[in-house]
Parts: C-alpha cells; structure tokens; sequence
C-alpha cells in the first residue's frame, strides 16, 4: 500500500489545492484561497514527525 503523504504529494503536483469559505458580501457568496503553502508546511511537519518519532523509536529499542 502506498504511504498516503507521497500519494498526496504527487496529486499535488499534478493540481492545486484551493480554501473556499462562505462570505454573503463577496460577489458569488464565497471566497476562495490557494491552500498550496498550507499543504506543504504540513507536509514538511508529517516529515518532521516521522523522522523524530523514528529516532525515538530506535532510541527506545537500543535501551531494551
């Protein structure tokens, strides 16, 4: 099974990802935002994650 974060990285880059919000001033009711730099910050910190919970792990298992 593929790792759910390279499969939304790659849908990433084949289209952008877009906030939309209901706004009754806006013109047709809803504002909308490009979402890509929120997407990799979170992406980046998954990575982040991972990496340190990784670490932890074999820290975990070389005390044992």
């Amino acid at each position: 099974m593929e790792d759910r974060l390279n499969h939304i990285k790659r849908r990433l880059q084949k289209s952008k990802v877009y906030y939309s919000r209901y706004n009754p001033r806006s013109d047709m009711m809803y504002e909308v935002d490009e979402a890509g730099d929120d997407l990799k910050w979170m992406m980046y910190e998954i990575e982040r994650l991972r990496e340190e919970n990784r670490v932890l792990r074999e820290r975990l298992e070389g005390e044992a």
